[in-house]
């Protein structure tokens, strides 16, 4: 008796484009998590020396459109949050936009095996690894990063005591003019400088007034107090300036946000004294349209 069942098709081995295009998926996939990893740990080496920068953007551009959705509704971080509180909440995000960048990738390539020839192949994943590059241009054109120095600045002898007024114009500061129409959000706001004491221990906090001086609109501590020592120096960097903003920060950002004119003005305690700054300077981040 002979079996009357129709004969079995031969079992055909992968062709070598579609085993070619699996490992290439992989090694885009491989690629763009490695680069995301660098791009990662420059952010926290910016963020802890007090300077982010091109990491801390590059980062960023590497987790669209993703980052780009969570800028948008994120709030802002509280001003009194430890900086690895702040680091977490920034980098675990990130870390998990570039995971599921990293599965789209692998995904595409998956879905195109049966499809696309060898060289079509090749150039696709080229085109795909780009992408990212290519929208993150539009979320780099969105942060611009502001360095503000005062116009002018003066001593003014009150109490005996000498305080230091300085006055600032940000349509003199580049970032702020070009974008200063488009601003949507403020982030990253600080104030930073070397603070020198004078032959006796005081204690300084900086003041806002949002007018022209002299003015009889009290101004706002948007300042928490240093202690600066006898004759001594301290220098706050962009990280302990942030940290040092109070609730009244708002106000600054209100400014920044506004016509970009106000004055910050030194309220120190304790005997007759005085308080020099040099390298003052306003910074931020602008989120703009």
């Amino acid at each position: 008796m002979t079996d009357a069942s129709p004969p079995r098709p031969p079992e055909t081995e992968p062709t070598a484009a579609a085993t070619n295009l699996s490992r290439w998926g992989r090694r885009a996939a491989a690629i763009y998590l490695a680069v995301g990893a660098l791009a990662l740990a420059a952010m926290l080496v910016e963020t802890v020396l007090g300077h982010p920068g091109t990491g801390s953007m590059f980062a960023a551009i590497l987790a669209v459109p993703w980052s780009m959705l969570m800028a948008g509704f994120a709030p802002p971080l509280p001003s009194d949050w430890p900086m690895a509180a702040g680091l977490a909440v920034r980098m675990i995000p990130l870390a998990l936009f570039m995971l599921l960048n990293a599965a789209i990738i692998r995904g595409i390539a998956a879905r195109s095996e049966r499809d696309l020839a060898r060289a079509t192949t090749r150039a696709s994943l080229l085109l795909l690894l780009a992408a990212p590059f290519g929208s993150g241009c539009t979320l780099a054109s969105r942060q611009e990063v502001m360095l503000a120095p005062p116009a002018s600045s003066f001593l003014f002898f009150t109490g005996g005591k000498e305080e230091v007024y300085a006055t600032f114009d940000l349509s003199q500061v580049a970032a702020w003019r070009d974008h200063h129409t488009k601003i949507a959000r403020v982030a990253d706001l600080a104030i930073l400088g070397d603070f020198g004491g004078s032959a006796v221990p005081l204690d300084v906090t900086l003041f806002l007034a949002t007018e022209p001086l002299p003015s009889f609109t009290p101004g706002v501590d948007i300042w928490q107090p240093i202690h600066l020592e006898a004759n001594s120096t301290k220098r706050i960097d962009w990280s302990h300036g942030e940290q040092l903003m109070t609730a009244n920060a708002a106000t600054l950002e209100g400014e920044v946000r506004g016509d970009g004119k106000f004055t910050l003005y030194t309220v120190t305690g304790g005997t007759a004294s005085g308080v020099s700054i040099a390298d003052l300077h306003v910074a931020a981040v602008l989120e703009v349209k």
